[in-house]
């Protein structure tokens, strides 16, 4: 033959179990399914875990939210003696707070926070936490919130060492002052028991009654610090001036009230003036007071009768009781419509993995059956 004739060949599949070539691919390999994901045993079982225990964690909340939109009225007593449930949605009828214990607590360092004062009268076991912004509409004798424990709040630690580390001021009668002598246990104006130690400073204002603030207003009859000296001492009031503004000018006379009233109206004085007490501050330790003698406090050299004293003053370091209870006003039920859609899921995640870590045990853990 002249030429190259075609020679057709036919293409056979390959016998079984022949060796492939290196760029071909293997048919049989082809046809096999990817085998299913397999959930092991320590991945479900940590799932099933953090689902029950953000289920625990919302439980607080999850019963706060189903409670009345109506608040229940009780009573400070009924809170502090363990009556109230926690959790619940109440209000507090003619509560008065302690706002100069009040401690401003803060979970983070943007914001106001809020303020977080005491209930007058129950120990510091009650507290009332408030908005800490100071230009809303102010709450009075009644409060509205969420009752649960003080220790269970995130601020609690910080407000806590801020009351034991930061002396807060606490009254009492002088009659009380006296009594605790020899225990180093008051009550004080608020009821609250107050526990003293020897370094707890100590403080109280007296009047003198004979030494008076005069206070002189100027007028066009008497314009001026010199007039108003020259009509005084016409008048037999001697006093040293101080204080001076555009608009009066005090003295300070060693005289009584009633005694300079007498001189200032016979001299037609009394219009443009007024009378003020004249204070005097004292400033002492309770170990160095509790050693006054029954004639009156000793404090700087000085005995100042119990009768001279309204109220004394003790910079006391106090611990918040374990058992306190705090009432969260800016918290409503109806803020907290999300914990049902959430607790539905975490327990539909918590079934199917569940489920899932049945399999799993069976599967890996469980021995083969012959």
């Amino acid at each position: 033959m002249n030429g190259t004739m075609p020679i057709a060949m036919a293409q056979t599949a390959p016998d079984e179990g022949a060796p492939i070539a290196k760029d071909a691919i293997d048919p049989e390999l082809v046809r096999l399914s990817r085998p299913r994901p397999k959930i092991g045993v320590v991945t479900a079982a940590g799932l099933v875990f953090l689902c029950v225990y953000f289920l625990i964690r919302l439980s607080p909340d999850r019963k706060f939210a189903g409670a009345p939109i109506e608040p229940d009225r009780v009573a400070v007593a009924d809170v502090t003696g363990g009556n109230v449930g926690t959790d619940r949605f109440v209000k507090l009828e003619a509560t008065e707070l302690v706002m100069s214990h009040a401690i401003r607590a803060s979970t983070n360092k943007t914001g106001l926070g809020l303020r977080v004062a005491p209930v007058r009268g129950t120990g510091e076991r009650l507290w009332v936490a408030m908005n800490g912004d100071g230009w809303e509409k102010p709450q009075l004798g009644a409060y509205a919130g969420r009752v649960r424990k003080l220790h269970d709040l995130p601020f609690a630690p910080s407000i806590a060492e801020y009351a034991k580390e930061n002396p807060r001021p606490v009254f009492a009668a002088p009659s009380a002052v006296r009594g605790a002598f020899g225990t180093g246990k008051l009550e004080s104006v608020t009821g609250d028991a107050v526990s003293i130690g020897d370094s707890d400073r100590v403080a109280f204002d007296t009047v003198d009654p004979d030494r008076t603030i005069l206070v002189a207003t100027f007028n066009t009859r008497l314009p001026s610090k010199v007039v108003w000296q020259k009509a005084l001492a016409a008048a037999g009031i001697t006093g040293t001036s101080f204080d001076a503004t555009d608009m009066t000018i005090r003295f300070e006379v060693p005289e009584s009230a009633s005694t300079i009233t007498t001189k200032l109206e016979a001299a037609n004085l009394l219009a443009p003036a007024r009378l003020e007490p004249k204070t005097q501050h004292f400033d002492t330790t309770w170990a160095a007071l509790r050693g006054s003698s029954p004639a009156g406090f000793v404090v700087q050299g000085k005995t100042i009768p119990d009768a001279q004293i309204d109220l004394i003053g003790l910079y006391v370091s106090r611990e918040i009781p374990s058992d306190a209870y705090a009432l969260i006003t800016d918290e409503r039920p109806e803020d907290y419509w999300y914990v049902l859609p959430i607790t539905i899921a975490l327990a539909a995640i918590g079934l199917i993995f569940g489920w899932a870590l049945v399999r799993a045990v069976k599967r890996d853990l469980l021995p083969t059956r012959a």
